[in-house]
Order: structure tokens, then sequence, then C-alpha cells
């Protein structure tokens, strides 16, 4: 099997799942209505309303986009990206590989992946002619270098410990050899592991530099120009990229504005240009705001992140699966939906939505306080200890509210809580060093489950950094998983990952609580919303798709109209 550009059949290691293409230029699935805004989609009760594009895209002009975060740095072999991370990212490093329309990982800053027989080995093949944004050339050399810094790397080694060999093996070629089969590998590369950093962002040895994290070098459509923390990052258009005529844009701007409706009033008085957000209270109140004509709206319409508390499993408060029973019994999730979701938020019981082609039915419980108690009684009893714990959150109003009410939810059937807040990055720095108890968390949504695969191996629950966040380890979780990693039969990953969320529904080390919803908003002199076509020409998965991110857009054929 060979993955190359403009390779349109269905891979068998890929999700072949259809989803509505929700574009500027194209009707999407569901209902839809045309109004003097333009056109309105409605789908699963996900809206999306934009105004159509009128000719050809128009160049120039400054843009700002509104994030809910700030993040460590930018090189991707070494700092954390989470969603907010990942759309600067995009901005000024191109990834190997995005997914298209029908969520088949397709080749983007690759010309092609070629497995052998048994994916075993994967040859990476990057574009001829493609400079990065200090002159030097792109090259197999340079994919080389990227894939042994993430081996080495003790934030991103757990994503590729299946490698165990890179070399380059021809001059735009690079080749990566596994230690067992892995049929998905080219979804990964959607990921930040995919997005491709420029050699002049390593030292001699291969290792990231200091400075590269605060300066990053890609061959995407927009060059690094500064980054003040917490408060701006800055790139203009790249006048060599590769993509001819793109980006449209002169100028992007990044600006981290973490409460959800300081960032909503931003673009509603135009000082930015577009947010995105995952309040389901704002997106409430945008869908409104949409509908009267005053912005535009495209609300994910793929596979979404979960909302959930996470628990560290090897706290020793936290260790005994009965105090995670007893907090799984204890939520009250549907007073939950409609206190903290506004009400239109989808329960989640585990990882897939019911809609997924992955989802598989378990038992996980519905609210029982009774039985709740009754588990806490015992615990107790058996211990002398009443379950104590402190639930981590960030400072974000709706998050505030959300960790009261589950705090209530634990108290009412006897537990004992506190509530910890911490500033973003250090709550997610937290998080991958074990230091926490129960933190409210939002993460997964992968296209591929395959992607998600790392932060569930027990391989990856030990040491001083954990991608296995909840540190638990289930050997039938680790089978599960090498099943749906190796085996290119569907029915085959579908049974894997139907196991997975069966081992999940036993262990406890996720309280669910609902499954997210992503939507960008912008001003009505913006066009080229979602991520538009893929350099063949055949339209992208319109929001989402980098690695287990949902609610990320690339700006590459982006627009402002005069």
């Amino acid at each position: 099997m060979h993955l190359t550009t403009g390779n349109l059949r269905q891979h068998r290691y890929a999700i072949v799942g259809m989803v509505c293409a929700v574009a500027i230029l194209a009707a999407a699935c569901g209902s839809k209505s045309n109004s003097s805004q333009g056109t309105t989609d409605t789908t699963g009760g996900q809206t999306s309303m934009t105004l159509a594009a009128e000719g050809a895209p128009q160049y120039g002009g400054a843009f700002v986009m509104g994030l809910e975060a700030e993040s460590d740095g930018f090189n991707p072999t070494s700092n954390r990206w989470a969603i907010s991370g990942t759309e600067v990212g995009m901005a000024v490093f191109d990834p190997l590989v995005a997914f298209d329309a029908n969520k088949i990982a397709q080749p983007y800053l690759a010309e092609s992946l070629t497995p052998n027989a048994d994916y075993t080995v994967w040859d990476i093949k990057v574009r001829p002619n493609v400079t990065f944004q200090d002159g030097t050339p792109l090259d197999g050399a340079a994919i080389t270098t990227m894939m042994k810094a993430h081996k080495a790397s003790a934030l991103t080694g757990p994503a590729v410990a299946p490698i165990q060999t890179i070399e380059t093996t021809g001059p735009l070629t690079s080749r990566i050899t596994m230690s067992s089969p892995w049929v998905a590998f080219p979804s990964l590369l959607t990921s930040q592991v995919g997005m491709v950093p420029a050699p002049s962002m390593f030292d001699a040895d291969g290792k990231a530099t200091d400075a590269s994290s605060r300066k990053p070098v890609g061959t995407g459509p927009f060059a690094f120009t500064s980054w003040e923390p917490d408060k701006s990052f800055k790139a203009t258009k790249y006048a060599k990229y590769w993509r001819t005529g793109m980006p449209y844009l002169d100028s992007i701007e990044f600006r981290p504005i973490p409460d959800d409706s300081a960032r909503t009033s931003a673009l509603r008085t135009n000082d930015i240009n577009m947010i995105h957000t995952s309040s389901f209270q704002q997106i409430s109140s945008l869908r409104q705001l949409a509908k009267d004509g005053k912005l535009q709206l495209v609300e994910d319409l793929g596979e979404s992140e979960e909302g959930f508390l996470i628990i560290n499993t090897q706290d020793p408060a936290l260790s005994d699966v009965r105090v995670r029973h007893a907090m799984a019994l204890a939520v009250d999730r549907k007073a939950y939906q409609a206190a903290i979701n506004a009400g239109i938020s989808e329960d989640a019981t585990g990882v897939f939505k019911p809609s997924s082609k992955w989802y598989a039915k378990t038992d996980y419980p519905d609210y029982d306080p009774a039985a709740a108690k009754a588990l806490v009684a015992e615990y107790t009893k058996e211990t002398g200890k009443v379950p104590t714990f402190e639930i981590g959150t960030t400072p974000n109003p709706e998050n505030q509210q959300a960790v009261a009410l589950l705090q209530q939810n634990f108290n009412d059937v006897g537990m004992k809580t506190t509530i910890k807040t911490s500033e973003q990055s250090a709550f997610v720095a937290d998080g991958v060093f074990g230091k926490y108890q129960v933190n409210l968390w939002r993460q997964f949504g992968s296209v591929d489950p395959d992607t998600d695969a790392v932060w569930w191996y027990g391989s990856n629950a030990s040491g001083v950094i954990t991608l296995n966040i909840a540190r638990n380890i289930d050997p039938k979780i680790d089978d599960a998983l090498n099943r749906g990693r190796q085996s290119t039969d569907e029915a085959t990953r579908k049974q894997a990952y139907a196991d997975l969320q069966t081992q999940m529904a036993k262990d406890f080390p996720y309280i669910w609580l609902n499954h997210s919803l992503w939507a960008i908003a912008a001003g009505n002199n913006v066009r080229g919303i979602t991520n538009g076509d893929l350099p063949d020409g055949q339209p992208s998965l319109p929001i989402g798709g980098a690695g287990d991110f949902g609610g990320v857009v690339r700006f590459t054929q982006t627009w402002l109209t005069k």
C-alpha cells in the first residue's frame, strides 16, 4: 500500500466514515436554509452559519485570533501543546499529513508515505523544492532530525515508543522502522508529532535549543515575528510558501484570552477577527448572534473531545477502585449538563459518542447516590478513612462553577473534597508530572483512536513525566490498544476499541461528564473560516483533525474582505 499525494482510495488503516463538510463554498449535510446572512446548517443539534464568498480570495490584511490559553513554547518536540498551541503551530509549521473530508489520512507536506508489507517500516518522502522560513531546504534529513528528537524527548517520546530506528535513505526520504506493526502511523503525523521544524531549531546533537521554543521556524504559511507570553504571538506572511498563491493574509496574531466571555466580547467589539470556544454557554450565545447576522459560526461536526474528571489512580487516596466507582455513581450528569453546559451538551459515558463508529455500550453507571454512599461506607469501614481528595481546575469562571457543583455531589455521599485553582500552563504541567489528585479535564477526540492510545498505554503511566495522565495500568487495555494498532481489518479494530471501553468502565480512571463541542466564531468580514482544500485539491476535514484536537483550523486559505 502506498499513501501518496492525490490518492483517494480508502486505506485499510484509516477511518472511512463520512463527515458533513461544512465549508463556506460547499453545501453541508443536514437541514439547510439560505438566509440573508448566508448559509445555515443544522446537523445533530450543531449549527453553522457563514457568509458566502463572492469572487476570488482577497489578499492583505492583519488577522487576529483569540485563543483560550497560552502555551509554554512552540518547538513541537519539546513543548506542551494543547489546542491553542496546536493552533499557533499550524500557522508556522506544516503537518506531514492531514485528514480529508472522509477522515482519511492524506499527505500534506509529505509527498508520500509508504509502508512495507507488515507495516513495520514506513518511508516518508517530503515534497521537493520546499524551504523553511530561514531559507534552508526541506529534505529527508530534516525529517530524520525531527523524528529522532521526538524519540529522545521526555514529553513526546512515549507517543513514538514503537519506533526503533530512523534513518535518511534519500535526498527527500526518511525511513522509520518499528518494533511492531503500526498500521495507523500516518494518523499520528497529523498532530504535533507531524509538525516539521527547521533543523536550525536543534543543536549539533539533535536536541531542541532553548531559543527554539521562543522563535519557531517551519515551512508554514506564516513566519514568526514576535512572542510576548500571555499577550501576543505574531507572524507575517511567508513570501516563499510552497502552496502557490497562499497565504492570503499579510499577518496573523494570536492573543490568549482565557475567559470565554471576554473572548466573545472581544470578537463582538471587533478587537479580534475570530475566536474558538468549547464553552456551551458561549456557544448558546454565539448561535443567537449568528442567527441575528452579527457574526459567523461554524461548529465542529467531527469527533469530539470529552469533558471529565481525570483521576490520579496511583495516588493513595484514589488507588482503591471503590472510591473511583463511588465518584462515578455520585455525579448527577443531567444536573451538570443543565447547570454548567446550558442544557445543550451531549451526555458522556465513555470516550466515544454513541454516533461514533467506535462506540460500544458498557456498564458505566448512571447517577445513584445511594449506591455511592454504600461504597463510601464500605471503604471507610474497611480502611478507617473517609475518601478525601482535592479537585483541581483553572481560574475560568465556568470551570469554577463546574467543580463547585461536583464537589457538592461528592460531599453529599460522604466524601471530603477541596478545590485547587491553577493557571492553565501550570495546571497542565501538574497533570503530566502527576502532581494532582483529581482534575477537571478535557481530552481525547482523535479521528483515529490509535492517535489517542499514547494517553492509555500502561507503559506511559510511570516516570516523572507521564502521558498516561491518569497513571492507569491495565494489561487488558494494553492488549486492546495493540490489536487496534496492528490490525488492518476494521471489524477487528472495532472489537479492540469496544474492549478498551469495557475496561475503562471497570477501572474508572475517568469520571465522564459530557462530549465537548468546539466552535469557531468570526466577524462578518472573514472568509475561508475552515481548513479549505488539501494540496491536491480535495476537501479537508473542515475543523479539527490535528491529532486528537477538535476545534482547530489552518489559516492558509483564510482572507478578509475589504
